[in-house]
């Protein structure tokens, strides 16, 4: 579990990433279904970028569903692992 300054740390960076698909300006998107059952947020560690409309507008994993979003935009496990190599780069390991 991350603590305050590791969370702020993550978020910001997430935010600068921009959305793992567009990179559009991005909010926060908790993994679903990421060993904690579809209906329990994952912890903050398991978080990735996506702007509204790939998070939840129209084309948005919680509109269309996992299955549908993963199989048009991949994996969440995927872009977790894209993003963790930013976020690790851009830290370089100082937390």
């Amino acid at each position: 579990m991350l603590n305050h300054k590791q969370r702020k740390y993550r978020f910001e960076a997430l935010s600068q990433y921009g959305c793992c698909v567009c990179r559009r300006p991005a909010e926060i998107h908790h993994l679903i279904g990421n060993n904690k059952g579809m209906a329990l947020k994952s912890e903050d560690e398991y978080t990735i970028p996506l702007c509204v409309d790939h998070h939840r507008g129209n084309q948005g994993i919680h509109q269309i569903g996992v299955e549908t979003w993963e199989s048009i935009y991949g994996s969440q496990d995927h872009h977790l692992e894209l993003v963790n190599k930013y976020v690790k780069m851009k830290n370089g390991d100082n937390i």
